[in-house]
């Protein structure tokens, strides 16, 4: 088919495998290529570009725009659309590190807008139709209260929590399990989880190399934590690191390297979280009348 009719529709998945395969072999130029398929299938998608030529014009057009840009500066709404398809096909490489698709990864492009409650209820309609559609056993969600990053994080909390209510009226919920998890910008103290995972060196090793490789606009964020100057993904790792010194001073280090389970043996970091109810973690959740009654 004709590429600007429908055809840049299609072959989505390519692109990440693309970029995967020289992740493997070691090929930056060709993870770049991989990066631009992707790219300009979103700027024909935004700005339904017609030929090459108003594909090659509208590309100036947005390095022209960005170029004369600042950090934090409010941008066009479709170059803003843009920069939001970029973390969509950044979370696409993550998950493409486990086998999942394309169509396994549902972007609901979601904005919490803190001025608007009708959008509110908009927004927990569309986790509610999602939740619907999925039937998941399994939730994860971050944990952190508020006040301690961006409201983003609570506000989504919120919505997702309002949507339950919703989907607790139609369906028997009682099965379903919550996770909660924190980020780098709070962590659990050992008695609040439910569930510590070991951390090996190659789950470390996952960890920097799906980050690093996938991750792109965040892999050199300017001071990302007031404890790192670097990469993210070494936050975690520290944190993690800090977790298992903390359940050492109960267990001590030979509960570990001089555990039966290899498991055990292997572990250089904890990960902690939380597993509720719907009802447990409807507790955790405050401040929903907003949401629900918009």
């Amino acid at each position: 088919p004709d590429f600007f009719e429908k055809g840049y529709k299609y072959k989505r998945d390519k692109d990440i495998y693309h970029y995967l395969i020289k992740v493997a072999s070691g090929q930056p130029e060709e993870r770049r290529r991989g990066f631009s398929h992707r790219m300009v299938r979103n700027i024909v998608e935004i700005w339904s570009v017609e030929s090459i030529q108003q594909l090659r014009d509208k590309i100036e057009d947005i390095l022209s725009i960005t170029r004369m840009s600042y950090g934090g500066q409010k941008l066009p709404p479709q170059v803003q659309a843009l920069k939001g398809m970029i973390r969509e096909f950044e979370e696409e490489l993550v998950w493409a590190f486990f086998g999942m698709t394309s169509n396994e990864v549902h972007h609901l492009h979601l904005t919490f807008n803190v001025d608007n409650a009708a959008n509110y209820k908009q927004e927990i309609t569309t986790i509610l139709s999602k939740l619907q559609q999925i039937q998941p056993t399994v939730i994860s969600v971050v944990l952190n209260p508020e006040g301690s990053g961006p409201n983003v994080y609570y506000k989504s909390l919120q919505a997702i929590a309002a949507a339950l209510i919703e989907w607790g009226k139609t369906k028997d919920l009682s099965e379903v399990r919550i996770w909660g998890y924190r980020n780098i910008l709070h962590k659990f103290h050992p008695a609040e989880v439910t569930h510590i995972v070991p951390v090996s060196l190659n789950a470390m090793g996952v960890l920097n190399e799906s980050f690093t490789n996938s991750y792109l606009s965040q892999v050199s964020a300017s001071f990302p934590n007031y404890k790192l100057d670097g990469k993210l993904s070494d936050l975690s790792k520290q944190i993690w690191v800090e977790q298992l010194k903390s359940v050492q001073f109960l267990l001590g280090k030979a509960f570990f390297y001089q555990n039966e389970s290899p498991r055990l043996r292997t572990t250089h970091g904890l990960l902690f979280f939380n597993e509720m109810n719907v009802d447990e973690f409807l507790l955790k959740v405050k401040d929903l009348k907003l949401f629900i009654e918009g």
